[in-house]
C-alpha cells in the first residue's frame, strides 16, 4: 500500500484545514508572511491527498465549506462589523449573516477540492503529474473564474515578501502559480526522498529561476518624466449612516474640520504643493454639482470650502464627492486653479449592498435587510485625470475610488485605453472599523503597482494613508489609523508608454497554459478502474 505523508500527530483533513486557514491569515496584513503563504498551500495540498484516497463527494464538499468558513474567521472576521453597519440590524442578526457569509465567501477554494476530486475518479494520475500540472493550474483557474465581493487572489499571500512578489509584473495569478508550483516541488522533492544531485536539481532549478528573475526585475531602472510634492489629508471623517444626512450639526462639523486641516496642510507644507488629496467620504452625502433633480447634493458650504482651499494652494484640489449626473454617482473630482472648474470621473466598480442592491428590482425586500445600501450607478467610460505640476508639467493618472484597487483586470484595462503616469486611490475603510481590513485592503495596492509598473497613492479618510512604488515598496510612512493626519509625498512618475508584461499581454496566456496542462494530465492518464480493482491493483 502506497504511504501518505502526514504530520506527525496530525492526522485529521480537518486539521489539515484549521492550519491552512490560520497559516493564510499570517501571510496576509497585518503580519504579512510570506513563509506562511508557502504553509498554507502546504496544507491545502495535504487535503488534497485526503481527497484523492477517500474519494467522496459529500466530504469534498464538506471540506470546502469548512476551510471558507475557516478562512473568513481568521482573515477576515471584519465582515461582521461591516455587515452589522450596512445592514443596521442587532449583533444576533448580524452574525447569522455573518456565518452564513463565510459558509461561502471563499467557494473558490471548491475549484481545487472538487477538481481534485473529479480528476482523481476518472483518472489514475500519477503524483508528480497531478502536483506539478494539475495542481497549480487549479488554483490559477480558480483565481479566473471565481469572482468575489472582496477579491483575494492565491497570489496576494506572498505580496509582502519584496523578492518573490516581483513576478506579479505578470500578473497576481502567476504569483499564485508560481508560489503553488515551487510547493509542490518541494513536496515531490521530500516525498520522493530524492538524494541524487542531479535529480534534486531538476526539482529545485525552476524555484532557482524564479528568484533570478525576480532579481532582475528588481534591479530594473524606470525613467521618470516629472515628480509631484502632494499633501495628503486624512481627516478621520466617522462613517456616516444615511439618518445622518439630515444631522446639521453632524455635516457642519465634518466640513469644518475637512477644512481646518487641509489648511493646515497647505499652511505647513514643506515646499509648494503641486496637488492637495481628500479621501473618499471626508465630506459625506453632498457634492458640488447643481442639478434641479429631488435628489440633488448640491451643497453651497462644499463649494465654497473647496475653491477656498484651491485659492489658498494655489494647486489643483483631488477629492471626492457624491453628485446626481442623470442617477446618483461616486466621483473622483479635480477642482482646478484659476478656471475653477471642475472635472468628474465616475466609480466604475459598485461595490455590492454597499453602493447598490442587486436584484432589488426582482427582491424588493432586500432593503428592509440592507436599508444603509445606496443606489449609485456606475460610469463606462475609462478615462485618466491630468494635472498640472507647479513646473508645467501636465501628469496623467489614473482615478481609482475604494475597492476598485482589487481588481486587476479592471485597472489594466483603464490604463491601457487610457494611458497614465501614477495610480491614485481614494477610500474609505471606516465602516469596516478594522485595523486589519484597512491594511489588507491597502496592501493590494502592492501587486497593482508591479502590474502596472506605475507608483500607486492611497488616501484613506480613516487610514491607512500610504504610497507604493513600481516594486511594491512603501514611498511614505504609514500615517497612523484612526486619527486626523497629513501626509507629504514627493512621488516619482513613469512615462505613460511604460508597459509590464501584464499590461501587454494581461492574464490570458497564463489561463490557456494552465487548462492546457490540465487536460494534459487528464488525457495522458490511465482511466480509474472501479474502486474493488483499483484496491487490488494497489496491494498487489
Amino acid at each position: 500500500m502506497k504511504k501518505h505523508l502526514k504530520i506527525p500527530g496530525i492526522s485529521s483533513p480537518f486539521a489539515y484545514l484549521l492550519f491552512a486557514a490560520i497559516f493564510f491569515a499570517f501571510s496576509l496584513e497585518p503580519f504579512g508572511f510570506a513563509t506562511s503563504g508557502f504553509l498554507c498551500l502546504f496544507f491545502i495540498l495535504l487535503v488534497t491527498k485526503e481527497i484523492i484516497r477517500e474519494k467522496k463527494f459529500l466530504q469534498t464538499i464538506l471540506y470546502t465549506i469548512v476551510f471558507s468558513f475557516f478562512v473568513t474567521c481568521t482573515s477576515f472576521y471584519w465582515m461582521g462589523n461591516a455587515i452589522q453597519n450596512i445592514t443596521g440590524h442587532g449583533i444576533l442578526v448580524s452574525t447569522l449573516l455573518f456565518i452564513l457569509y463565510g459558509f461561502f465567501s471563499f467557494y473558490k477554494i471548491g475549484t481545487i477540492f472538487i477538481g481534485t476530486y473529479l480528476i482523481s475518479k476518472y483518472r489514475l494520475v500519477t503524483d508528480t503529474k497531478f502536483y506539478l500540472f494539475i495542481f497549480p493550474s487549479l488554483f490559477l483557474i480558480s483565481d479566473w473564474l471565481c469572482p468575489m465581493v472582496f477579491p483575494v487572489y492565491w497570489g496576494d499571500l506572498f505580496r509582502n515578501q519584496i523578492l518573490w512578489r516581483q513576478i506579479a509584473r505578470f500578473g497576481v495569478e502567476v504569483l499564485g502559480f508560481v508560489s503553488i508550483l515551487s510547493v509542490a516541488l518541494l513536496y515531490l522533492l521530500v516525498h520522493k526522498r530524492v538524494s541524487d544531485g542531479k535529480q534534486s536539481f531538476l526539482y529545485l532549478a525552476p524555484i532557482f529561476f524564479i528568484f533570478c528573475a525576480n532579481l532582475y526585475f528588481l534591479a530594473e531602472t524606470i525613467p521618470s518624466p516629472t515628480s509631484l510634492h502632494l499633501a495628503l489629508v486624512q481627516p478621520n471623517t466617522p462613517y456616516a449612516k444615511n439618518e445622518i444626512r439630515e444631522d446639521f450639526g453632524f455635516m457642519t462639523k465634518a466640513i469644518q474640520d475637512v477644512y481646518n486641516l487641509a489648511e493646515e496642510a497647505i499652511r505647513n507644507a514643506p515646499k509648494p504643493i503641486d496637488a492637495l488629496v481628500l479621501p473618499e467620504s471626508s465630506i459625506p452625502f453632498l457634492g458640488t454639482l447643481t442639478s434641479d433633480h429631488p435628489r440633488s447634493t448640491y451643497s453651497k458650504s462644499f463649494v465654497e470650502i473647496t475653491e477656498t482651499l484651491v485659492e489658498r494652494s494655489n494647486s489643483p484640489l483631488l477629492f471626492n464627492e457624491l453628485v446626481w449626473d442623470g442617477g446618483s454617482r461616486n466621483s473622483f473630482s479635480i477642482l482646478k486653479p484659476i478656471t475653477l472648474q471642475t472635472d468628474r470621473r465616475y466609480k466604475h466598480i459598485l461595490l455590492p449592498f454597499g453602493e447598490y442592491l442587486p436584484f432589488e428590482s426582482e427582491f424588493p425586500y432586500l432593503r428592509t435587510i440592507f436599508p444603509e445600501a445606496s443606489q449609485h450607478i456606475p460610469n463606462g467610460e475609462f478615462l485618466s485625470h491630468s494635472l498640472s505640476s507647479k513646473e508645467g508639467h501636465s501628469v496623467v493618472f489614473t482615478p481609482l475610488i475604494c475597492y476598485e484597487v482589487l481588481y486587476p483586470e479592471f485597472l489594466r484595462r483603464m490604463v491601457n485605453e487610457s494611458p497614465s503616469e501614477l495610480i491614485i486611490n481614494l477610500t474609505n475603510d471606516s465602516w469596516f472599523e478594522s485595523v486589519t481590513e484597512t491594511k489588507q485592503h491597502a496592501g493590494a495596492g502592492r501587486l497593482r503597482a508591479i502590474e502596472t509598473g506605475r507608483p500607486y497613492i492611497r488616501s484613506a479618510v480613516s487610514g491607512m494613508t500610504t504610497a507604493y512604488d513600481p516594486w511594491g515598496r512603501e514611498m511614505m510612512g504609514e500615517l497612523p489609523i484612526f486619527q486626523k493626519a497629513i501626509g507629504y509625498l514627493d512621488v516619482m512618475t513613469v512615462p505613460k508608454e511604460r508597459k509590464t508584461s501584464y499590461l501587454s499581454i494581461g492574464p490570458y496566456p497564463w489561463r490557456i497554459l494552465a487548462l492546457f496542462l490540465l487536460f494534459f494530465a487528464f488525457f495522458t492518464s490511465p482511466r480509474a478502474l472501479d474502486s474493488h480493482k483499483k484496491k487490488n491493483e494497489i496491494e498487489i
